[in-house]
């Protein structure tokens, strides 16, 4: 791996933890147990499911934060490739 991979890799799965936490805000508001409405609901309709894909946006926006920090630390800037 390379720095210039390892801050490519944190930019994408930082997109996708940002994607599912707003898949996650989705499901909180508009997905009951009938199905999806269109109509904003304060509380959990499906809250097992919202914290799943929370929980995996979490992982994800994890994941992104130890690549950036692993590019900084562990690859000098003059070996970036």
């Amino acid at each position: 791996m390379t720095r210039k991979k390892l801050f490519k890799l944190s930019l994408i799965t930082l997109a996708i933890g940002v994607g599912l936490l707003a898949i996650a805000y989705f499901f909180f508001h508009f997905v009951t147990d009938s199905g999806v409405t269109f109509t904003w609901h304060p509380e959990a309709g499906k809250p097992f499911v919202t914290d799943m894909i929370g929980q995996l946006a979490v992982l994800f926006l994890f994941a992104s934060s130890m690549s950036a920090l692993s590019a900084l630390v562990l690859f000098d800037e003059k070996n970036s490739d």
